[in-house]
């Protein structure tokens, strides 16, 4: 059964003289509400995605009731599904609950006070949403899980695969757009977790992948991608461009105690995705200049332009 916590309004008008009047759940025999809203249910579970199932349920209650603002707060989560630039004159919030799963708040902005009737409406509406809502939620646990590194919590291979597949297809679509991947060897880090353990080499493990998320922009990922080797995906950034993102990191390592205590450093190795390219051909693509990184010497990005500069140099 569907438990709904205690409806609220209350008019915003005067926050000092702001009346409250609560509204215990209950569940609703009328046969027009349940007519009336027999579709909504059927409509949620025809996916398992939950912005889309929220986005959704937010054009049922655009098209039945006349709100201005409405937000879905989870514990980790705030979907504003209809926003206004005005405050509303007044809110109606409910907690919502499958079975005893607390799932999150419900906030709805509003022109005028509801109706009795009117939050009949609005709390079969809910029941029907919780569910549904409950089996997105738990596939997108589910699905986090099957993506994260669970040492590093970055994505993982799975994930790193689909997102460079995503950016191949964009590439063949619009062959101008620049995606880097650069793949990253922590050198030096078989000699201490042979020296010292694997305790101590998981610990440097999540401290190396906190900073490079820490050192790179926001806009780009950041995959373990086995082992001490690590990828980040530069979306929309020149291959020239990594060579900077490459001595963030640097200057990062060499400010950091915990590595520096180990003697630890950072071999790359970064391409561009070109077109008619796939997520094998760029990840082995990144690990051959890897490959000349670590045979110079280590400690050093190398790219294709690397080795092209050099073939001119030696040439002269």
């Amino acid at each position: 059964m569907t438990m709904l916590g205690k409806l609220t309004s209350f008019k915003n008008v005067n926050p000092h003289n702001m009346t409250e009047e609560s509204l215990v759940s209950t569940m609703t025999s009328s046969t027009s509400i349940r007519e009336q809203h027999r579709s909504l249910s059927e409509v949620l579970q025809t996916t398992l995605d939950i912005e889309q199932l929220l986005s959704l349920y937010a054009c049922h209650i655009r098209e039945h009731f006349n709100v201005v603002s409405l937000q879905v707060i989870t514990d980790d989560q705030v979907f504003t599904l209809i926003s206004h630039h005005q405050n509303p004159a007044y809110e109606h919030a409910t907690l919502l609950y499958a079975d005893n799963h607390y799932l999150g708040q419900v906030r709805y902005g509003l022109k005028t006070p509801l109706t009795t009737m009117q939050k009949r409406r609005l709390e079969h509406c809910h029941q029907q949403l919780a569910f549904p809502l409950f089996n997105s939620m738990r596939f997108a646990d589910v699905r986090q899980q099957a993506v994260r590194d669970h040492l590093t919590h970055l994505g993982n291979r799975n994930l790193l695969e689909e997102v460079i597949e995503h950016l191949c297809l964009q590439v063949n679509r619009r062959p101008r757009l620049t995606h880097t991947v650069m793949l990253l060897d922590l050198d030096g880090f078989k000699r201490v977790n042979d020296k010292f353990g694997h305790a101590v080499g998981d610990d440097i493990l999540r401290h190396y992948a906190q900073l490079l998320k820490r050192v790179v922009r926001d806009t780009d990922q950041v995959f373990r991608f086995g082992g001490d080797e690590f990828i980040l995906v530069l979306e929309n950034t020149p291959l020239e461009d990594s060579e900077s993102v490459y001595q963030r990191i640097q200057r990062a390592m060499t400010l950091d105690s915990e590595l520096n205590a180990y003697q630890l450093a950072t071999s790359a190795g970064a391409v561009l995705i070109n077109v008619g390219e796939h997520v094998e051909s760029v990840i082995a693509a990144a690990d051959e200049q890897l490959y000349h990184a670590k045979a110079a010497g280590k400690n050093c990005l190398y790219t294709p332009t690397t080795l092209q500069q050099q073939a001119t140099a030696n040439s002269d």
